[in-house]
């Protein structure tokens, strides 16, 4: 079978203008990652209309559709039962949307405090998680979509790898961004990927100094590009990889960066 890492372009690299994010896309033969979905202090009163408008510019897109899930302020796993009420909400909305636009794959983020070091803060956030994801996959499972699980502030694997295990669906798996890994985290990308193995379905590749989250080019910061892609290789992993990178100018470098990487280590790609 010819393996292949899919590519796709996150639509926040032109923010708020998704005919142009589809536009970048189609012109680097990429597919779209669908993030920021309309502005949320209008999402309650424009949700079915940017819908619409959203469906109408991919009408003619084709290649491949991800969506990145709601996230900002979400926690399916607050005490206060509103808070978690209105996650969830947005959770569904994202799977409304997966469906709507024939999405393959919807990232979603923990939303995990990693500042808070109570232990039974952690055993609670784990549990109130399994509890909800145990129900909410099955929606994935019939729709034969995949959910990904992203590490944001996370220091190491294990939360959202123990996580995946306990829900052990085959539409549930992991989502690596090396960019944050190298924020918050002292372990290589590297490593992450080995820990996950198969369970790594979608990655976010961009780069920062360890400073800031900045999303900028490949070429942009202290991660090495080339290791991870031939951990990917040696691991025949592989997962659909989006360049989460705000910048356009970065985008394009990033692109072809990558292109030629995957050109010298005979790495295939779509």
């Amino acid at each position: 079978m010819n393996k292949t890492l899919h590519r796709f372009i996150s639509s926040t690299v032109s923010y708020h203008n998704f005919k142009e994010a589809v536009s970048i896309a189609s012109n680097l033969g990429c597919g779209i990652e669908i993030s920021r979905f309309g502005r949320l202090l209008d999402i309650e009163n424009d949700f079915e209309k940017n819908k619409k408008e959203y469906k109408a510019i991919l009408a003619d897109f084709d290649n491949e559709v991800t969506l990145h899930g709601f996230f900002s302020n979400l926690n399916v796993a607050a005490k206060d039962p509103l808070i978690s009420e209105i996650s969830k909400k947005r959770y569904y909305q994202s799977l409304e949307l997966a469906e709507q636009f024939d999405a393959s794959t919807v990232v979603f983020h923990t939303c995990y405090n990693n500042l808070l070091k109570h232990r039974e803060y952690q055993q609670m956030f784990f549990l109130k998680n399994i509890e909800f994801y145990k129900e909410f996959i099955k929606n994935f499972e019939n729709l034969g979509i995949m959910a990904t699980i992203e590490n944001v502030h996370e220091s190491n694997s294990e939360f959202i790898r123990n996580l995946v295990a306990a829900i052990n669906s085959p539409n549930l798996g992991v989502t690596v961004d090396i960019g944050h890994c190298n924020l918050h985290s002292d372990i290589k990308p590297s490593s992450w990927i080995k820990d996950y193995g198969i369970m790594l379905k979608h990655m976010h590749f961009h780069n920062n100094y360890k400073d800031e989250d900045s999303h900028s080019s490949l070429l942009k910061g202290s991660l090495d590009i080339k290791e991870i892609l031939l951990t990917l290789k040696e691991l025949q992993l592989y997962p659909q990889i989006t360049f989460e990178i705000f910048n356009k100018e970065d985008l394009f470098e990033s692109v072809e960066y990558f292109n030629n990487l995957c050109e010298e280590l005979d790495i295939k790609y779509s």
